[in-house]
C-alpha cells in the first residue's frame, strides 16, 4: 500500500487547494511511480484525513461577481 505519511509539500498543498488531479501529477513526477499507485496515495492520504476535503477554497462565488459585474457594465455602455 502506498505511504501517505511523507507526501511531498507541493502535493499536499495541492490537495488542500482542491486540486486532486495535480497532486496525482506531482506525486508521479516526485516519486516515478504510476498513475494509479499516485491516485490510491492521493484518495488515501483524504481519506486518513477528512479535513483535507473541507479547506477547499470555492472561487465560485467571485466568478458569479465577476460576470454580474462585467454584464452589468456592458449593459450600462449599451443603454447609456
Amino acid at each position: 500500500m502506498s505511504d501517505t505519511s511523507n507526501l511531498p509539500a507541493e502535493v499536499v498543498n495541492a490537495i488542500l487547494a482542491g486540486r486532486k488531479i495535480e497532486a496525482i501529477k506531482l506525486l508521479r513526477e516526485a516519486r516515478g511511480i504510476g498513475l494509479k499507485e499516485a491516485k490510491h496515495a492521493v484518495d488515501a492520504y483524504i481519506r486518513e484525513n477528512p479535513s483535507a476535503q473541507q479547506r477547499r477554497p470555492s472561487g465560485g462565488g467571485l466568478v458569479i461577481i465577476v460576470v454580474v459585474a462585467i454584464l452589468g457594465y456592458a449593459i450600462y455602455k449599451t443603454l447609456g
